[in-house]
């Protein structure tokens, strides 16, 4: 009889359940944090590696030399996945844009997006240097 009158152990047990209540709310309202920074320095290293790629045995050079930008689009499109957005600019010595139209997949998709320069160099005789800007975005 005595247990049944002695309230305490119960409102302690009601006290502990509400409180484990209240903190797997807040557990569950407060977002998973996702590094921003990892993702960012990974769509980097993507770009970077798919520019040296191309580059590596003097591809990238040559689809620019000849304008073949639809090419040089598939080849880009074809090394990311497609859960990734991307913008290539192709610019002469002089900083002119060489390309007459966006190499694009689409519109920008997200604010954030992270952009790669990087230079090329034709291996033919005439030796003509571009820029190229890189810009990659995830969905």
């Amino acid at each position: 009889m005595k247990l049944l009158r002695n309230k305490k152990g119960q409102v302690r047990i009601i006290e502990a359940f509400f409180a484990t209540i209240l903190l797997m709310a807040c557990l569950s309202i407060i977002p998973a944090s996702t590094s921003v920074k990892d993702s960012t320095q990974n769509l980097a290293s993507t770009a970077q590696n798919i520019l040296l790629s191309f580059d590596s045995n003097g591809h990238l050079a040559a689809l620019i030399k000849s304008h073949n930008w639809a090419s040089l689009k598939e080849c880009i499109e074809s090394s990311l996945p497609l859960t990734v957005w991307f913008n290539l600019t192709v610019f002469d010595q002089t900083m002119h844009v060489l390309n007459p139209f966006p190499i694009s997949n689409a519109g920008t998709v997200s604010d954030k997006i992270i952009s790669i320069d990087y230079i090329c160099a034709s291996q033919s005789s005439t030796y003509t240097i571009y820029f190229l800007q890189l810009q990659l975005s995830e969905i």
